[in-house]
C-alpha cells in the first residue's frame, strides 16, 4: 500500500520481494518502478548491488516491515538526510535478536529513524480510511489476499505468512 500511494504522489517506488512471481506482482500489478528479490540475492553484496540497479540515485525514503539483510541493504543505499520508517522487523519476529551489519551508516548519511505504530496516531485513521477506502473503490489501490478458514488455521496461516509463503495480507475468517 505505501508504494502505491507514493507512487500516487509522483514518487518512484521500488519494492524488494521473497520471489520472481512476488516481484511480478509488484511491478506489473501494483504498478512499482521495480522490485529487488532478496530470495535470488541472499549474499549481502549481491542484495546491495541489486538494489543499487534499481535504485540508482540512492533511496531517500524507506517504509521498513523486515529488518535483518534486508534493512542492512536498504542503509547502504540511503541517501544523505534520508528517512527510515519503522513499522515492522519480521526478521525478529522469532525472538533472535536482529543486529545492524553497519550502524555507523545511520550517522554518516545522517538518516532519521523512526519506529511507529499506527494505534498510536487514530487522528490519522479517518482521513486514511477515506483515502483508501476511495482508491480501493475507483480500483486505483490494488490489493491481494490469503484468507484462512476458522480459528484452527490461524497458526499455520501465520506461520506461513512468517515463511513469505503467501501473496498480499494474510487473514483468518473467524465466522
Amino acid at each position: 500500500m505505501v508504494g502505491q500511494l507514493a507512487k500516487r504522489r509522483g514518487a518512484r517506488a521500488v519494492g524488494i520481494a521473497g520471489g520472481a512471481a512476488k516481484c511480478a506482482h509488484v511491478v506489473d500489478e501494483l504498478g512499482f518502478d521495480a522490485c529487488v528479490d532478496y530470495k535470488a540475492h541472499r549474499e549481502p553484496k549481491a542484495l546491495v548491488a541489486a538494489l543499487s540497479a534499481a535504485c540508482p540515485g540512492g533511496i531517500d525514503r524507506n517504509f521498513e516491515n523486515v529488518g535483518g539483510a534486508v534493512l542492512d541493504a536498504v542503509l547502504a543505499r540511503m541517501n544523505p538526510f534520508g528517512r527510515v520508517a519503522l513499522c515492522g522487523m519480521i526478521a525478529g519476529y522469532d525472538g533472535a535478536p536482529i543486529p545492524l551489519a553497519a550502524p555507523q551508516l545511520i550517522l554518516v548519511s545522517r538518516l532519521r529513524v523512526e519506529g511507529f505504530i499506527i494505534s498510536e496516531h487514530p487522528e490519522a485513521w479517518p482521513p486514511a480510511l477515506a483515502e483508501l477506502g476511495a482508491a480501493v473503490a475507483d480500483g486505483s489501490l490494488r490489493y491481494r489476499e490469503t484468507v484462512a478458514e476458522g480459528l484452527a488455521a490461524a497458526p499455520a496461516a501465520f506461520l506461513g505468512m512468517l515463511r513469505g509463503e503467501h501473496l498480499g495480507k494474510q487473514l483468518v475468517r473467524l465466522a
